[in-house]
């Protein structure tokens, strides 16, 4: 069983899901990211093999002005919070003739909430469809609660039964010596 919202869904922990909120920001749809965390985040991300590599892959906003039009490849965790629905990609009616003659239709046959009153097309998405999560899922960060808790339990000096009764394990020195050294 999975849990019913993504364990990423955080700026530090997944990249579409900070590239969601700070271009929800920009639009002014959302609260804009203090320019000093978004030097941090972008910085974080760039040394991450998780970014996109073609356009068609970026988390981007579409419409000029205060129209904004449409919404592709968003963390369908952002798209929830912000529009009620858990998709990657959300299209508004290009104009009001055409959202006339949808709403003319759908009045007929949809229910008063129905997504289809706001939005013309929409990409429905659950986390685990995520072309990020199972990237994300298949490396723990250094953040993540399980990763933490595996590094704690890989103590340098261990109290053990045996002849000595301590044993000191060379694999954890020697991760920790090489760490200490290339932060320097």
């Amino acid at each position: 069983m999975v849990p019913p919202r993504c364990p990423y869904a955080n700026v530090h922990r997944c990249p579409r899901y900070y590239h969601s909120i700070y271009l929800l920001g920009e639009a002014g749809i959302a609260t804009k990211i203090r320019p000093e965390k978004v030097k941090e985040l972008d910085t974080f991300w760039s040394n991450t093999d998780l970014l996109p590599v073609v356009g068609e892959h970026d988390t981007s906003i579409t419409g000029g002005g205060d129209k904004k039009t449409g919404f592709s490849n968003f963390c369908p965790e952002i798209s929830f919070d912000v529009f009620g629905l858990f998709a990657d990609y959300l299209s508004r009616y290009a104009d009001g003739i055409d959202m006339g003659i949808a709403h003319k239709q759908l009045a007929e046959v949809a229910y008063p909430k129905d997504w289809r009153w706001q939005w013309e097309t929409i990409s429905p998405l659950h986390y685990v469809k995520c072309s990020l999560y199972s990237q994300l899922i298949s490396r723990p960060s250094e953040t993540t609660k399980d990763n933490i808790n595996l590094r704690s339990s890989q103590e340098l000096l261990e109290i053990k039964p045996g002849l000595a009764g301590i044993s000191l394990n060379l694999k954890v020195l020697l991760t920790r010596l090489a760490k200490w050294w290339l932060s320097k």
